[in-house]
């Protein structure tokens, strides 16, 4: 009986496995929710570290928290959109609806593109506890912590938020937090603030001057179909006055996937159908994927722009380890950078070269890059000096491209040499003379 078991279990992973993108958004399709994903909490018990070996330092690079829509533009076209079609009596029912729930969600959102939600103060909290819960001598006394953000408000805020529970789970800690222009270089190496002569060559590469746009708009039109919707919210005469229909979709889309991490408790997402969010997801995954993925189309000049933020994952751990010292680096950024460090890194989909647009979908997902995404690195090391590694996104486990008989924990000096071998072929700096 327990060989027929197993077969059935093997014969269930394998489904699961051959399980499209589609169709696990259709299963579940708050998936569609895309980079708006709320954080996923971990449930899983990590794996214990072999046996003599203990956590010394942790090296981080995290998201921030789940924010407001991206612009205000994007929530107060909509707004204007479907008060113009109340004033004129052409919503549907549901359209009132939808109208409703927006008026609701104004008092917090109106205005406030781009900010720290309540909901994204909490989930770098809840991150900073487990943290803290897992490797409490990282942060006890003697232990070294330094935290550095983005000069953006929401991500300064995001590191208040963990920094500030981990010194409320020891009040004794000291903490280093910085931010600034000066650390742009390496925590958001592809801002155009860093490098003007830089910025200037990847430019083209980049939305909306990215030759590959026009192409992105095409398949856009192509796979969507707003007809079902607009006639679900509003009345049949007043469809053909819609300037902009589907940018106006578009946006109502974004606002639908964001409101989850606002707090408001407005739900609009099933107004579109289980397809529909698919279909949305996916031209809005494209996007990241060509533009911030090692895609070729987007010129692919992400990977070797975010070698410089690996780069530093290797660099404070030689400091760490040369001085003998414990605690954590603690950096804060953006989405587009962990896609970048992934990338860089050589690990999940984004770091493939994926050249069809139909292709994207199955191999790079920006669900995995949800609000508050985390990188980890831990380090652990033995009586005889003897450092491993293990690697989390999102407090899970990552499979390293090295072998390894002690997965998932490696042996840094194999994962150092892997990534001083992926530098050495970055097209953007000389990193060749790396030892």
């Amino acid at each position: 009986m327990r060989w027929l078991l197993s077969i059935v279990a093997l014969a269930l992973s394998f489904t699961a496995t051959a399980q499209s993108t589609r169709e696990r958004i259709i299963e579940n399709p708050t998936l569609a929710r895309g980079t708006y994903s709320l954080y996923p909490v971990p449930i899983d018990v990590q794996s214990p570290a072999p046996r003599g070996y203990k956590a010394f330092y942790i090296s981080h690079y995290g998201r921030h928290g789940s924010r407001f829509i991206q612009t205000n533009e994007q929530f107060d076209t909509v707004v204007a959109q479907l008060s113009d079609a109340a004033s004129k009596g052409a919503l549907t029912p549901l359209g009132e609806s939808v109208y409703a729930q927006f008026m609701a969600a104004s008092g917090t959102c109106a205005r406030r593109a781009g900010e720290l939600t309540a909901v994204g103060v909490a989930q770098q909290r809840g991150i900073a506890e487990r943290m803290y819960a897992a490797h409490p001598a990282l942060f006890g006394r003697g232990a070294k912590v330094t935290a550095t953000s983005t000069v953006v408000p929401r991500v300064i805020l995001s590191m208040t938020a963990f920094t500030q529970q981990l010194v409320r789970m020891n009040p004794k800690l000291e903490i280093q937090t910085e931010t600034g222009r000066r650390y742009m270089g390496y925590i958001n190496p592809y801002s155009p603030d860093n490098d003007p002569e830089l910025s200037r060559r990847v430019a083209c590469y980049r939305f909306p001057e990215a030759e590959w746009s026009k192409r992105w708009y095409d398949f856009r039109d192509a796979n969507i179909d707003n007809s079902r919707l607009l006639s679900s919210l509003f009345k049949e005469e007043y469809i053909a006055s819609i300037a902009a229909p589907m940018e106006f979709v578009m946006n109502l889309f974004r606002n639908a996937i964001c409101f989850a991490g606002t707090g408001t408790g407005v739900d609009i997402e099933e107004i579109f159908t289980p397809e529909e969010r698919y279909r949305w997801w996916r031209v809005i995954n494209l996007f990241y994927y060509v533009e911030k993925g090692n895609s070729g189309i987007g010129g692919g000049f992400i990977s070797d722009v975010s070698d410089i933020l690996l780069k530093n994952f290797v660099d404070e751990a030689d400091r760490y380890i040369a001085r003998g010292e414990r605690g954590a680096t603690l950096r804060f950024g953006h989405d587009g950078n962990v896609i970048g460090l992934l990338n860089s890194m050589g690990v999940t989909g984004w770091a493939e070269r994926v050249e069809s647009f139909e292709a994207v979908e199955d191999r790079a997902c920006d669900f995995t890059v949800p609000m508050a995404a985390n990188v980890q690195w831990v380090f652990y090391s033995n009586k005889r000096g003897e450092i491993i590694v293990k690697m989390l996104l999102n407090e899970q486990p990552i499979t390293f491209p090295i072998q390894s008989d002690i997965a998932p924990y490696y042996r840094w000096q194999d994962v150092r040499s892997y990534c001083i071998g992926r530098l050495r072929e970055s097209v953007v700096y000389n990193y060749r003379d790396l030892k």
